[in-house]
């Protein structure tokens, strides 16, 4: 059995600003056995690394990255600046008519001016416990009727906080946002993956199909040779008077009908030619069509699959299986924040802080030392919803789209082992054909030798020996078709496994 020559692995990237094998290369002729010849390695390179389809696919887990960046964002400081100025005048009240009078020793303007300059900076935000905070510095700059409009400068500075207690309080219920967005990064990875072996399967079905065209074209070739070569000598032993018009003109039958086996082979081969150069470029060319693959990488019997351990790599390396399990984790994640939420709001509020006056802002804020304490305050809010419905219809909508997740894992769990049956039972059913239709190779070539020699003598017809023939050319091609039916069921199920990069010695880094 040989199945890949033994070569070192090339590192595929799956990042979008990789292009390690750029898939260019002189355009070759089908029937030219020396021209250069891509290997089954070149063209998966050339696929994960120029697939349009891939290529697109691609941006999605740079997308859900951008988003958990985005979720992070929510506990990044933010600061603060701010100012403004005010003039206000206003009649006095009793008291400040008095207060004033007794400073300016008389009856004053019953009219109070009042300047009010403010400067104010600090930062705000939140942490992942749920605590928000401010903390700011500022200086007033007053001038009014008390300060003879003689600048002051009443500074203050504070740090205010409020920590939740119940509701929106600890990691998991702030970081929500977060896991969530890491687990949809996370499942479309494994979406990116799932269309990297898809295309994969693509490029090895299609290279497995390109082999037995380019030898299905040979087979054909040579059934046409053959029927010419009955011809010739028809005519031959025609002329020597041995042999019937009507022979000649089977034979001849036999030359179109081969003629036109071999133009349907070629049509079928340049077919199979466009399909991979439209799986493995980023570009098509009309005028550049042709491709010749290497015929060295084809599974010739069906291995020996373990059956537990393929199981085993079913649940370990599938991504459709490990997307799936990545969602029922996301809808625990909803479904926890969404009970959070259900929680009363009991918060924590504190601020402490400092303040000054001065009659310059550097003495304003001097003034802070000679204060004995701080000012500071601290209490609790509650906030008690008399009647959730909105909190619980949450949580129930939280916990149905768990169980569709779940639902939604199950059948695919159905899918994938149908699937991984179906594969084995191809590979089985193409393996037990491979040996039946090599049998049938060999009589029809038994039959048709018996049936030239039975002409020589005189004992059979044309007719005969073109339907000898044809039963060998189709014996020959029906071969080749079970080998494609066999390596694609090996490639099939690579695919259904998630094993399909290290049966064809493929290493995709996600970057």
């Amino acid at each position: 059995m040989r199945f890949f020559r033994s070569l070192p692995a090339p590192r595929v990237s799956l990042a979008i600003a990789t292009l390690a094998f750029p898939f260019v290369g002189p355009t070759v002729q089908a029937a030219d056995s020396s021209a250069a010849a891509y290997s089954l390695h070149d063209l998966l390179v050339a696929a994960l690394n120029t697939n349009l389809e891939l290529r697109a696919k691609r941006i999605d887990p740079i997308l859900q990255d951008l988003q958990v960046d985005a979720a992070w964002g929510e506990f990044m400081p933010n600061a603060v600046i701010a100012g403004n100025y005010s003039s206000t005048e206003r009649p006095k009240t009793s008291q400040e008519l008095s207060s004033l009078g007794s400073i300016f020793g008389g009856e004053d303007d019953p009219i109070l001016n009042d300047d009010l300059g403010r400067l104010q900076v600090g930062l705000t935000g939140k942490l992942p416990t749920g605590m928000t905070y401010e903390a700011m510095t500022g200086v007033d700059e007053a001038r009014n009727d008390y300060n003879n409009f003689n600048s002051e400068f009443i500074s203050n500075s504070t740090l205010a906080i409020t920590q939740p207690l119940l509701r929106d309080f600890g990691f998991k219920a702030n970081l929500a946002e977060v896991r969530l967005r890491r687990r949809a990064a996370d499942a479309s990875r494994f979406e990116l993956r799932a269309v990297a072996l898809r295309i994969m399967r693509d490029v090895t079905n299609a290279y497995h199909e390109l082999v037995y065209a380019e030898e299905n074209v040979r087979v054909k070739e040579e059934a046409v040779q053959v029927a010419e070569d009955l011809v010739h000598e028809n005519n031959r032993r025609f002329e020597e008077g041995r042999m019937a018009p009507i022979d000649v003109t089977q034979a001849q039958s036999r030359v179109a009908e081969a003629k036109e086996e071999l133009l349907v082979a070629r049509n079928f081969l340049e077919q199979r030619q466009n399909q991979i150069l439209e799986l493995t470029r980023d570009s098509f060319d009309l005028d550049d069509t042709e491709i010749v693959v290497e015929t060295d990488f084809i599974l010739d019997d069906a291995p020996v699959i373990d059956r537990e351990a393929a199981l085993v790599d079913l649940f370990e390396l599938n991504p459709s299986y490990l997307g799936s399990l990545e969602l029922i984790e996301a809808e625990k994640i909803r479904v926890a924040y969404a009970k959070n939420q259900r929680w009363p709001r009991v918060d924590l509020r504190a601020t402490f802080g400092y303040n000054g006056i001065g009659g310059t802002l550097t003495r304003s804020y001097r003034n802070y030392w000679e204060r004995t304490q701080p000012s500071w305050s601290a209490g609790l809010v509650v906030n008690y919803p008399i009647w959730d419905k909105a909190g619980r219809s949450r949580v129930q909508q939280s916990e149905m789209r768990k169980e569709q997740a779940i639902l939604e894992l199950k059948r695919t769990e159905v899918v994938l082992l149908s699937a991984f049956d179906t594969a084995l039972r191809d590979l089985n059913n193409a393996a037990a054909r491979m040996e039946l239709v090599q049998d049938s190779v060999r009589l029809a070539d038994s039959a048709l030798n018996a049936e030239l020699k039975r002409l020589a003598s005189g004992l059979t017809t044309s007719f005969n020996v073109a339907q000898a023939q044809r039963d060998v050319s189709t014996a020959r091609s029906r071969a080749l078709a079970t080998r494609v039916d066999l390596n694609r069921a090996y490639t099939q199920l690579g695919f259904v496994l998630g094993t399909l990069p290290r049966d064809l010695k493929i290493e995709m880094i996600d970057e």
